[in-house]
């Protein structure tokens, strides 16, 4: 609810219609072949079932359509990530933000030594506390995703890496306008 009024928001200032709506990734409430574009960025890692999200998502988007993601990619962290919650979910909701402050200045320095762009420290608190303390985290290898744009007639276009040590897999993918069934 949060992010709708956000868009709701966003919309009004940048003097835009927009129809925002909550709705399961997993199970979207639109027309298959409906929208021109589709952006689905941070958040399939963060359902039960990342590639039924991905299809639901393929599914809604129009021939020669074209859809933008960043898909929480499995290099290895996904195990250690997994094998934390129990210790993680532990720790009081009102106490996770301050958790991580110990650790900002060697994740501002990582974040500066292996890439260039500035985080603020408000912005890798966020970061932080959303990797440590998202219950749901589940990684996706990159040949899966691969696979996921091809059984989806997509054409997989690799648009590089975001988040420490390249976690996160953006791409980007057009809907063949000849789909046969």
């Amino acid at each position: 609810p949060h992010n709708v009024s956000t868009i709701a928001t966003n919309a009004k200032q940048a003097g835009v219609h927009v129809e925002a709506t909550t709705a399961s990734a997993l199970d979207l409430p639109f027309e298959t072949n409906s929208f021109d574009l589709v952006v689905c960025v941070y958040m399939l890692q963060h359902t039960q079932d990342p590639h039924q999200g991905f299809k639901e998502s393929a599914r809604v988007l129009k021939p020669g359509g074209t859809a933008f993601y960043a898909i929480g990619q499995d290099n290895g962290l996904g195990t250690l990530h997994h094998n934390t919650r129990w210790f993680f979910n532990r720790v009081p909701t009102a106490l996770r933000t301050p958790s991580v402050w110990p650790a900002l200045p060697l994740y501002w320095g990582l974040t500066h030594l292996l890439k260039r762009k500035k985080a603020s420290y408000g912005e890798l608190t966020k970061d932080m506390v959303d990797w440590l303390y998202n219950p749901l985290q589940k990684f996706v290898p990159e040949e899966n995703i691969r696979r996921w744009f091809q059984d989806n007639h997509l054409a997989f276009e690799h648009q590089g890496y975001t988040g420490l040590f390249k976690s996160m897999l953006l791409c980007r993918g057009q809907k063949s306008k000849e789909i046969s069934t």
